[in-house]
């Protein structure tokens, strides 16, 4: 398609098509993995190489949760440690929690506001086969409420452990965790936007969903542009790939800003000055 028949009025959206890149405006990856993955082959899940991709595409920062972690606490919140201190400027971490393994959680949350990067929790009810209010998050839950943290959640329509239903019980509860619904729940994702729009403290992820057709049009027209956070489960899809559900999408470069690089930067901020607050005891 050329551009004089580009019926997308977005500068931003110009930009990319001119010159294959978003050089005016860094993103901000909220869902992200690295490491290997058993059974499937990612050609850029070495840190390095996501590193490389990153400077490449204008990706500012990433928070991610290595796939070592989504099974192996232990391990894999080791890996985000280490990757957050080799890149304090490129990479925040997700600590991940795994309801069933009996590892030195007491610990690590003792020490979580002495390491450096840490900015919210990750879970995975479904592939863990634990409900999202069990009572083994409780926990989590009032730490981060404490805070005032992230948490990202795997969410998914119709499922037994993560639907959108109970996120908002769980955002109804704990209001200063700030809950992003990883994947917006899709099958319920109409659901989904309307929690986003009515409850505060409650946001939309794209990851995978933003590429449907008209979806991120919908979330913002009707949860608006600052409820819609840019996620791309990166090693899986090169970041582009979500980039341009964003950008041709029909919505305004105001609104383009907020989903990839400004609204990332309010929600780290308040963690971030939370987590300060706390650790001084004058909070």
């Amino acid at each position: 398609m050329s551009l004089r028949t580009m019926t997308n009025k977005s500068q931003l959206a110009r930009e990319f098509a001119e010159t294959g890149k978003l050089s005016s405006v860094s993103m901000i990856d909220m869902h992200t993995h690295m490491g290997a993955f058993y059974g499937t082959y990612l050609p850029e899940a070495k840190l390095e190489t996501m590193i490389r991709t990153m400077e490449r595409e204008n990706i500012e920062w990433i928070i991610s949760a290595p796939h070592s972690a989504l099974f192996d606490p232990v391990g894999g919140n080791s890996e985000i440690r280490e990757a957050m201190k080799r890149h304090p400027d490129k990479i925040y971490g997700y600590y991940v929690v795994n309801p069933h393994y009996d590892h030195d959680l007491e610990r690590d949350l003792a020490e979580f506001d002495g390491v450096e990067g840490y900015v919210g929790f990750k879970l995975l009810p479904d592939y863990h086969k634990y409900p999202l209010t069990g009572e083994k998050f409780r926990k989590i839950y009032e730490f981060a409420n404490e805070r005032g943290l992230l948490l990202l959640s795997h969410t998914w329509g119709h499922s037994a452990y993560n639907p959108p239903q109970m996120i908002a019980e769980l955002a109804r509860t704990y209001k200063n965790i700030q809950f992003l619904l990883g994947h917006s729940a899709p099958g319920e994702t109409d659901y989904a936007i309307q929690l986003a729009k009515s409850q505060p403290n409650v946001y939309l992820e794209l990851c995978d969903t933003g590429r449907l057709n008209g979806m991120v049009r919908k979330m913002v027209r009707e949860a608006s542009s600052e409820k819609v956070l840019f996620g791309t489960d990166f090693p899986w899809y090169d970041p582009h790939y979500m980039l341009g559900s964003v950008l041709f999408s029909g919505i305004g470069d105001e609104d383009i800003r907020n989903i990839i690089h400004d609204n990332a930067v309010r929600l780290l901020g308040n963690s971030l000055k939370y987590r300060a607050l706390k650790g001084n005891g004058t909070q």
